[in-house]
């Protein structure tokens, strides 16, 4: 599992946004899952990550090559399933308050954990 934010584990901010533009070119960012986003991270050739809530927005997310799918822990499991199955490249990702979680995201296969003080300016 690929850790991002913890004190001990050196990683690069997650920039949640809610518009995207040329300012973003050097910044890894999420976003939650809207078209017009997406068109636009993929014209500007932006490393980016998608908040999903739906399969059908886990396999386009993957399919639109994000680089995370992020989801919440009801989730987790199916999509890490779907992952699995189907090959993603996309990693499945879930946030996190502390290290205590870490082993229930183990159970749930996701790839990985963020802690929340990694993304800056969103509300997870």
């Amino acid at each position: 599992m690929k850790i991002i934010g913890h004190p001990l584990i050196k990683s690069k901010d997650i920039f949640f946004v809610d518009k995207i533009d040329e300012s973003l070119k050097e910044k890894s960012v999420l976003f939650r899952y809207n078209h017009e986003l997406i068109k636009k991270a993929t014209e500007l050739g932006l490393e980016f990550s998608i908040e999903c809530f739906n399969t059908q927005q886990a396999l386009i997310a993957n399919a639109i090559n994000a680089e995370l799918i992020v989801c919440d822990e009801n989730t987790a499991l199916k999509f890490s399933e779907l992952a699995e199955f189907y090959m993603f490249d996309s990693k499945i990702a879930c946030v996190i308050q502390d290290e205590n979680e870490l082993e229930k995201l183990a159970k749930l296969k996701v790839d990985v954990a963020i802690f929340k003080e990694a993304i800056k300016n969103g509300n997870f």
